[in-house]
């Protein structure tokens, strides 16, 4: 039995070893099939972000041309899910993280989801889309004209509506430092909704915002005077579809639109086509080779010899890297030469106007994007909005190269932009010299002339300052008469006039970002709230109320928003002309000296008859009677004025 017994012992020890294999086997088996399970998964197909990821039925651009970024995406296929879209032309990345593909939609598509079905070898994923329906036009999509008067604001310097959203997650602390000059100060979209009022008081009928795309919520650290600072300002966006986490979301976006409409003002928005920033996903992984010119590591910086973008006698070389070179190191220049990229860059600006509603678009940096591109921009969006007005930042003090990039006429390399308007800094640089004491007042006039150069001088946007420049205060010879015989003559020449946010209270600031200080009240704990009268200063309130009359004086009077300029007088310290339509004249008298002065205009000139009079509408002029083909006026020292003949 022991025997046996052993014998029994054995077999079952000789089982257990087997049984012990098979379960090492088996094991190994399934850890085999779990990696393989786990490298097949890898490799299934992942949608993460797609560009547009709406659109609308009936629209001009149909199919519209979606950008999908994921992983595994090589070899893929693309299948519309309804019947009332349909998809081609698929291109993939040689990475397998982009796709682009077309998506026709059928005019007669209801509002809805309309998802897409990506299939490679080792699976498939969903891409999400959505039909929108369209916004009213009545209502919506209203476009700039000389009727309206531009308030540039910058939305993390106006007014802190939303403080639960001054430090988005991902947001260090040092970002959100309202003592740094360069970091957010809690600025928002709720902020300007919230002084809707005040602006409606001030006269103004257009809101421009700087940038709301997403920025990257960080900051920057380096040894340099400009560190530690942010992109509070809007011009590095990591997001071309979606709105800066410090100023609100899209909802709040739109509610600020509704609202600013039903108190009768138009929204700008401020486009920046012709780069992103270095914190872009597509930096480090670009849709395609040539998306950008060059590389992070490896571009050119632009010299910024910007003639060469005037001149037909420029040499490549110039011309190349003037258009193609970054402006920094951290400001990665697009390439709207790739029909891809100026594809996505159309799409998405409609799509901003679409989505919310807007009634304007200012174009940043717009002279170092190719003019061709300028003109299929602007083309497409007059075909979708007939009213739609895009204004282009050509940062040049020469009428010649500002009046070159103006749409309505073609240049020497055949090209119209047909962009509506540029910035007028020839005359705003005229205008600061002469109420500095830098140059003779008649030196307005004589940058006027240069008015020749445009197809249409009334379509040129006029503005007294903006967020790049030196506030007029602060600049060398500023005197508060002399800010406002420049605010009184910019709110009246010809033109479509702009101001910028704290000019109408005569603030100060030198040099970026001095020039972009909080907005006195808009701010938890400031100390005084310059959004009432009660909470200004005497020259606030005194230049406030200035700036009202003369906004309402083109209210009032269609000769200045509308009529032509006729100079009538100009020496060393006067200037005199005349706005005239076919309803009424006015006169603009602009008396820099420091005494009283007599100045006889030419009757005739106007067609005015004997026994006309004037009547003053702003300022003390003594008003004058047309008599023997001339008149004559008396301008008080240091002072603008506005008289209507009557």
């Amino acid at each position: 039995m022991k025997s046996q017994s052993a014998s029994v012992q054995q077999v079952r020890g000789r089982d257990g070893r087997l049984t012990s294999a098979l379960a090492l086997v088996r094991s190994v088996v399934l850890i085999a099939c779990a990696g393989f399970s786990l490298v097949a998964q890898s490799s299934i197909p992942t949608v993460t972000k797609v560009e547009p990821s709406s659109w609308w039925a009936g629209h001009t651009i149909n199919p519209v041309r979606l950008l999908v970024r994921g992983t595994n995406l090589k070899g893929a296929r693309v299948s519309a899910l309804k019947p009332a879209t349909s998809v081609s032309s698929v291109l993939v990345n040689a990475k397998g993280t982009y796709l682009f593909v077309n998506v026709t939609i059928n005019p007669k598509a209801a509002p809805g989801s309309y998802p897409l079905r990506v299939v490679t070898a080792q699976g498939d994923a969903t891409i999400p889309f959505q039909i929108e329906a369209p916004l009213a036009r009545a209502t919506h999509f209203q476009g700039i004209t000389t009727a309206d008067v531009i308030y540039l604001i910058m939305p993390d310097r106006f007014s802190d509506g939303d403080p639960a959203n001054n430090a988005p997650a991902g947001s260090p602390a040092a970002a959100n430092d309202r003592r740094n000059p360069r970091g957010y100060h809690g600025g928002d979209l709720r902020g300007v909704i919230n002084h809707l009022p005040y602006l409606k008081e001030l006269g103004v009928t257009a809101l421009w915002l700087t940038p709301w795309y997403d920025n990257w919520n960080g900051v920057n650290e380096c040894d340099r005077p400009w560190c530690p600072n942010t992109y509070y300002h809007g011009y590095h966006a990591v997001d071309y579809y979606a709105v800066e986490d410090h100023f609100g979301d899209l909802a709040t976006l739109r509610e600020l639109i509704e609202k600013a409409h039903a108190s009768g003002l138009k929204v700008i928005q401020d486009q920046v086509a012709n780069h992103v920033g270095s914190r872009h996903p597509w930096v480090q992984d670009s849709p395609l080779p040539d998306w950008f010119h060059g590389t992070l590591a490896a571009h050119t910086v632009n010299k910024f010899r910007n003639s060469a973008l005037l001149s037909p006698h420029a040499n490549q070389e110039e011309f190349r890297n003037t258009l193609d070179g970054w402006f920094n190191d951290d400001l990665p220049d697009l390439n709207q030469e790739e029909p891809e990229v100026a594809r996505y860059e159309i799409q998405n600006s409609l799509w901003w106007v679409g989505a919310t509603g807007l009634d304007g678009i200012r174009q940043d940096t717009i002279q170092y994007m190719p003019r061709g591109f300028i003109r299929d921009l602007s083309n497409a969006l007059h075909r979708q909005y007939p009213r739609m007005w895009m204004v282009g930042e050509v940062f040049e003090r020469d009428a010649a190269h500002t009046s070159f990039f103006i749409g309505g006429h073609t240049g020497w390399d055949g090209v119209d932009t047909k962009l509506d308007s540029v910035f007028d800094f020839p005359v705003w640089n005229a205008s600061l010299l002469a109420f500095t004491g830098k140059a003779p007042l008649r030196g307005l006039r004589e940058q006027l002339k240069y008015d020749a150069l445009y197809p249409d001088p009334l379509k040129i946007t006029a503005f007294a300052n903006n967020h790049d420049t030196r506030r007029f205060m602060s600049l060398d010879g500023a005197s508060l008469s002399g800010a406002m015989m420049h605010v009184a003559f910019m709110l009246s020449v010809r033109g479509i006039p702009q101001l910028y946010y704290g000019e109408e209270l005569a603030m100060e600031g030198k040099d970026d970002p001095d020039n972009r200080r909080d907005f006195p009240g808009g701010f938890p704990g400031d100390a005084r709230n310059a959004f009432t009268s009660a909470g200004r200063e005497p020259k606030e309130q005194k230049m406030f109320e200035w700036t009202r009359a003369w906004i309402r004086l083109r209210a009032e009077h269609s000769a200045v928003r509308q009529g032509r300029l006729i100079d009538l007088f100009y020496d060393d310290d006067t200037y005199l002309f005349a706005r005239q339509d076919g309803t009424e004249t006015v006169i603009i008298a602009l008396n820099r000296a420091d005494k009283e002065k007599q100045v006889t205009l030419p009757a005739g000139a106007l067609g005015l008859r004997a026994g006309v009079e004037f009547r003053n509408l702003i300022g003390t002029s003594g008003a004058g009677r047309v008599a023997n083909g001339s008149a004559t006026l008396i301008l008080a020292k240091s002072s603008a004025s506005a008289l209507v003949v009557r």
